[in-house]
């Protein structure tokens, strides 16, 4: 049971061994009054409290009764309700700072570290909810933003981030647990207006969901989805990514071999690149040394020509010379 704050000055006086007189010389008031305050015969000013807080050296949430754990779990729940940026980094430094002072007990062996454990459990649950939630607020804004894009860009094809952000809703969605919705609505505009733009959103979706068997299943046999990819050109390109990635994490060797060589052709070397860069797992996966050494070899001729800086450059050089 939660003491009242009439009651924590009592503890805290005793354990100070101070009297009421001389507490209440100390603010000012008759020993009467804080002999009041301690059976609950009333309560402190608020002005008063600081002054209370700092002649026993605690906060004034201690003086309150509450502990650094429940402060700290408020704290979340004031995010909860808030969902802002301040109210988040609050808790977060608050959570932060009690399981570092965990850390430094545990280090000190002075303390019962089953009651430590209880409280570190606590603090990191509660952690854990403040990312959760972060991420759904996170996921919520993104998706204010992609849709926003989506229809100031409405009918304009050509627009720069026409393609990019309704492929980034789609995304959004599936994060938002709406992937369902965002499915049908693809499938159903691909149906209604079939071409290489609504197959791309299309498949892109399906790809995003792990439902390969179905992407490989349209390309293999709906003349629609045929009619739009074949024969790979420069326009299906994008088309062509997700099915040759698709056939490549489900061990389509014979889908690999019908498909890759006719794409390799056609594309530039940005789009060279990105496909080398997936046969060159699927060459190590299965230990084929000399188809592995000429794609590497290639890999290294195109990298430089893809503008990536340093950092980049270094770490898919290591990725292809591993």
């Amino acid at each position: 049971m939660k003491l009242t704050i009439g009651e924590k000055i009592a503890l805290l006086r005793k354990a100070k061994n101070i009297t009421q007189t001389e507490l209440a010389e100390y603010l000012f008031l008759t020993p009467q009054t804080v002999s009041r305050w301690e059976v609950d015969n009333g309560v402190p000013e608020i002005t008063l409290l600081p002054k209370i807080a700092t002649f026993f050296g605690v906060s004034i949430d201690e003086l309150f009764g509450v502990t650094s754990l429940e402060r700290a779990e408020d704290l979340v729940c004031k995010y909860s309700v808030l969902r802002d940026d301040r109210s988040f980094q609050e808790a977060m430094e608050c959570l932060n700072s009690q399981l570092q002072t965990i850390d430094a007990i545990y280090g000190n062996g002075t303390e019962d570290t089953a009651e430590l454990d209880e409280a570190r459990d606590r603090l990191e649950a509660q952690k854990l909810h403040m990312w959760i939630q972060q991420g759904r607020e996170a996921f919520k804004r993104a998706y204010t933003i992609a849709d926003s894009f989506v229809e100031k860009t409405e009918g304009k094809l050509d627009h720069p981030w026409y393609q990019r952000m309704r492929l980034q809703r789609n995304q959004l969605s599936i994060a938002m647990g709406k992937g369902r919705e965002a499915l049908a609505k693809c499938k159903k505009d691909f149906e209604e207006h079939p071409c290489v733009m609504t197959l791309q959103f299309y498949f892109s979706l399906l790809n995003d969901l792990s439902y390969y068997e179905d992407i490989l299943s349209l390309q293999e046999t709906e003349s629609r989805v045929r009619e739009i990819t074949l024969p790979p050109a420069e326009k299906n390109l994008d088309i062509w990514w997700t099915v040759i990635y698709v056939a490549a994490e489900t061990d389509r060797e014979d889908l690999m071999e019908q498909y890759m060589p006719p794409v390799l052709e056609v594309c530039g070397e940005q789009e060279e690149y990105q496909f080398r860069m997936c046969l060159l797992n699927w060459y190590r996966k299965r230990n084929q040394q000399d188809k592995l050494e000429q794609n590497r070899q290639r890999l290294l001729e195109l990298l430089p020509k893809m503008a990536y800086n340093k950092y980049f450059e270094e770490a898919a050089r290591k990725t292809i010379e591993q």
